[in-house]
């Protein structure tokens, strides 16, 4: 088929675009070297006006402590409170507790709760996400109520199939 031709298979429509894009990303090449020597030599002629990054400071980090400072039976206590303080629907300040912790102490509340991320490093508002999740998956298994006690509310033994032999008969 011809340049001319209106209809194209999908297999011609393929290479025109693929050549396309390769036109693109030369004059993009050539764009960026323009541009490159172009800054290169408003720097040398304006030095003043190009100030270079290098030149501040580098202010040293805080070493933030990668040990926690709970232990296990206090890491759980704090999640018992923190489920509790979910039930009674203060999940605000669910949150602001868990904000207020160190990251290691996250880290660790994280992995006793046994919550997988799938990353080395996570961020602390990941871990607190991940934590809060499993807070709602408490308390949503704690508002659990037994079905047999939503069916016999007096207490009587009597089973499903007793129940619908009275209702049929």
């Amino acid at each position: 088929m011809s340049d001319q031709d209106i209809f194209n298979t999908p297999e011609q429509e393929t290479v025109i675009l693929a050549k396309e894009l390769s036109e693109i990303k030369d004059i993009l090449r050539e764009l960026s070297r323009k541009l490159s020597r172009i800054e290169a030599r408003a720097s040398r002629a304006f030095p003043a006006a190009f100030v270079k990054a290098a030149d501040k400071p580098r202010v040293p980090r805080e070493k933030t402590s990668t040990d926690p400072t709970m232990s296990a039976e206090q890491v759980m206590h704090l999640y018992d409170e923190l489920v509790q303080l979910a039930k009674d629907g203060n999940v605000n300040q669910v949150r602001i507790r868990l904000e207020r912790l160190e990251f290691a102490d996250l880290n660790f509340l994280r992995t006793e709760l046994g919550v997988s991320l799938g990353k080395k490093k996570p961020s602390e508002r990941v871990l607190i996400e991940a934590i809060l999740g499993r807070v709602n998956e408490s308390v949503m298994l704690t508002k659990h109520v037994n079905r047999t006690q939503l069916i016999n509310p007096e207490g009587t033994k009597e089973t499903m199939e007793d129940q619908s032999e009275k209702e049929h008969s």
